[in-house]
């Protein structure tokens, strides 16, 4: 494979604002000329039902939230299966989503990605992408759940300590969202993610704290469990009472460290006042690996992460998947050991949680 052409680990760590990383690394065709993937802050959700006109009033919605921040940024509109019209156009000349949906029948896919890349197939930071389950899916079952990811950049998380947190929360709110979670991603080429899996794979290695996956298709899995947690992770109700309930939460994750947000269906739980990549040549975490031990029993058995290699590249697969599901696991018995690191981490603030915390 191609020799990286700068140190993706080191950027991540001083300037992650900065990667654009080149389409196609770690690939036998190495670098190509359009922009891969995309550091950013991801949220991404699970829920039932896309197939009813309340959800998919309910999607409108939230992206109605997400554009009022995002519209300045956004380029273009990929839909897979339209009803009508090109599968890709330019953002300022699609129709609203509202319109576009009404056109959808009840066995019609739900298939919206907004991206801000400057060409059709470039990644971007501000994304928007919802995939919701045909109605005759949805009733038959075994398809597993439908799924919205959003992102925002990383700066502008920075400079806006609650945004990401506030829409999160809006949005499973509105969609009743089984379970989900929300920190640091790639956001890659939205429709040539094959290519770009092998570099995902690559800095998953090194930062414990990157999702990894596209979201169609951990949505395949996200009817048996979760997938991992994060800074933010939803659970639903029925979730939360197969760990203890709400006071259990209270007694195992520290007000001054985790916030809980009620959003109706479940609850959010903040980790820590900003989301956290965790290097892997760095000590793991205690505002994750608390969170992670409390709800290992939630856990899916297995997820799709990646297609498998063509030609050796890699990819997280098989056994590296099933490790990449444990890698924030440690022994019962270091548990306390990890209650008291607790105490030395950054802990919430006003200025980093929403006002109705519970």
């Amino acid at each position: 494979m191609n020799e990286l052409p700068f140190d993706p680990i080191q950027l991540m760590r001083e300037h992650p604002e900065k990667m654009r990383v080149p389409g196609g690394l770690l690939t036998k065709q190495g670098p190509q000329d359009y922009v891969g993937s995309v550091p950013a802050i991801t949220g991404t959700l699970f829920f039932n039902d896309a197939h009813t006109l309340e959800v998919r009033e309910a999607i409108c919605e939230c992206f109605g939230d997400y554009e009022s921040i995002a519209k300045e940024h956004l380029t273009w509109l990929w839909r897979e299966d339209p009803p009508e019209g090109p599968d890709k156009m330019p953002y300022v000349k699609a129709q609203p989503m509202r319109t576009m949906m009404k056109r959808i029948d009840e066995s019609g896919i739900v298939s919206f990605g907004y991206t801000s890349g400057q060409q059709p197939h470039d990644a971007g930071d501000w994304e928007f992408q919802v995939h919701g389950l045909r109605g005759w899916r949805a009733k038959m079952g075994g398809w597993g759940l439908s799924v919205l990811r959003f992102s925002l950049p990383l700066l502008y998380v920075e400079e806006h300590p609650t945004t990401f947190q506030d829409l999160f929360v809006k949005f499973a709110r509105r969609l009743k969202a089984v379970h989900g979670y929300g920190g640091h991603g790639l956001v890659l080429s939205l429709v040539r993610s094959d290519d770009n899996e092998p570099f995902e794979a690559y800095l998953s290695q090194h930062l414990l704290g990157l999702d990894i996956g596209g979201p169609i298709e951990a949505g395949r899995s996200a009817s048996q469990g979760i997938k991992t947690v994060s800074w933010l992770t939803a659970l639903s109700h029925e979730m939360i009472g197969k760990v203890g309930g709400l006071q259990t939460l209270r007694n195992e994750l520290p007000g001054q460290w985790f916030a809980l947000y009620d959003y109706g269906a479940g609850l959010v739980i903040q980790s820590g006042p900003k989301p956290e990549a965790a290097p892997a040549d760095q000590a793991k975490p205690a505002r994750l690996v608390l969170p992670n031990m409390l709800f290992k029993p939630l856990r899916a058995n297995e997820v799709s992460l990646h297609r498998p290699s063509s030609v050796g590249e890699p990819r997280i697969i098989g056994w590296g998947a099933q490790q990449w599901l444990q890698r924030f696991d440690v022994p019962e018995e270091e548990i306390l050991a990890y209650k008291a690191k607790l105490l030395d981490e950054p802990k919430l603030t006003p200025e980093t949680t929403l006002p109705d915390r519970l």
